[in-house]
């Protein structure tokens, strides 16, 4: 068995004591310890892993559990209908023995409409799976998350284990204060919905060489939408938001992204060490650093308004091959001590853009205090001088990133 070799600076969460979860969370660390060990491995006999008993019943659980548990899907039932009216063992075990000889095929999701936060009148179409299908989802994703987040970039903080935007914000505010003061505050126009099945299948088969794995992942993409009006529209391009495998999808066919622009932050790369950064910059040369959460993400750029709107044309080369693009009107913008807003836009709920402010505000007031200034003093609209940020709880990959910057 390969030693540990946890990526990015942090390891697994240790497997909990709790017997199908512990079963299930020592899978999960020995596959996320043997890709990190081998970054180029490719796992069979996943399959195994998916429709074990354990995993089935854990998966079952974080559906029941989910806010979404009493919405059915095109058949009509509910996780509280498995639990009240047909037993979840017998449903389990019909749902196992479907997998096991081939019979399961994942039902159209049902469209659902919700408005858009922000109270800008839009909407958003979720996809709602059946209460099947959202089980073998989860058991996808108990399976396929550790091996992948062996891969991801440290940079990216949207539906990922331990990680929330309160991090993100702080690595703005981190990287803001030590000079990146242009920010390429971006949004990639409909990204679920766009999504090159082709390329994220590619991507997915770089990690996973499992045939029946990969067809499934497969069968859920294609599994086509029952639309509102009792349409049935099929699904060619686009992972549906409101499914459980949607989020780890997008990551892994957005890590191209992070992979982009931060391969110069290796440890060979041009802006490894500070040294190498301080020889750019005398130079005349942009530094970059990228932060991202979920399909949105802002690039704060160590250079000028000319080099960020270079970093922003690289960016859209590199999102074409998997069909997706930015929203037009995006441009730099220089730092301000409100930048909070930018990875949380007005779309975003209200809870969210409070809490997230709150925290950047917390933040700001505190690089105040140590600057000698009052807490109560009006906010400049300049970019604050450099200095470290006092209180920022940081992830250990983040403290990582920080001691290099």
């Amino acid at each position: 068995m390969p030693k540990d070799a946890p990526p990015n600076g942090g390891a697994w969460p240790e497997a909990v004591p709790l017997g199908p979860s512990r079963r299930v969370s020592e899978m999960q660390a020995k596959l996320h310890r043997w890709a990190a060990a081998d970054p180029v491995r490719r796992f069979d006999d996943l399959f195994n892993f998916v429709h074990d008993p354990a995993t089935l019943l854990v998966a079952f659980d974080r559906v029941a559990g989910n806010r979404g548990a009493r919405t059915p899907g095109v058949d009509g039932l509910t996780a509280t209908d498995v639990e009240e009216r047909i037993g979840v063992p017998g449903f389990l075990d019909d749902l196992r023995t479907s997998l096991k000889d081939g019979s399961f095929r994942p039902l159209p999701v049902r469209e659902r409409k919700i408005p858009k936060p922000g109270g800008s009148g839009k909407v958003r179409a979720l996809g709602i799976p059946t209460v099947a299908d959202r089980v073998v989802q989860a058991a996808l994703k108990l399976v396929l998350e550790p091996i992948f987040e062996a891969d991801f970039e440290p940079v990216s903080y949207g539906f990922r284990p331990n990680r929330r935007a309160q991090d993100a914000i702080a690595e703005i505010h981190h990287f803001g204060t030590r000079g990146y003061r242009w920010v390429l505050d971006a949004d990639i126009e409909a990204c679920f919905d766009r999504i090159e099945h082709a390329a994220l299948m590619e991507r997915v088969r770089c990690r996973v060489k499992d045939k029946r794995v990969l067809a499934l992942v497969k069968a859920f993409l294609k599994a086509g939408i029952l639309t509102e009006l009792g349409e049935n529209k099929s699904t060619t391009t686009g992972t549906p938001q409101g499914g459980i495998l949607s989020p780890l999808l997008a990551n892994i066919a957005l890590s191209v992204l992070d992979e982009y622009l931060m391969e110069p932050w290796k440890s060979s790369g041009s802006m490894s060490s500070e040294g190498k950064r301080g020889y750019r910059r005398r130079k005349g040369l942009p530094t970059w650093r990228l932060v991202r959460y979920a399909d949105d993400f802002v690039v704060l750029v160590h250079g000028t308004e000319h080099d960020t709107l270079a970093v922003r044309e690289d960016i859209a080369k590199v999102l074409e091959p998997i069909g997706l693009r930015l929203s037009p009107g995006v441009g730099p913008v220089w730092w301000t001590p409100d930048l909070w807003g930018t990875l949380v836009p007005e779309r975003r709920s209200s809870l969210c853009r409070t809490t997230i402010r709150r925290s950047f505000a917390g933040r700001w007031w505190s690089w105040c205090a140590r600057d000698g200034r009052r807490r109560n003093s009006p906010r400049s609209s300049s970019p604050p001088r450099s200095r470290s940020v006092p209180g920022c709880a940081r992830s250990t990959s983040m403290m990582a990133a920080a001691k290099t910057a």
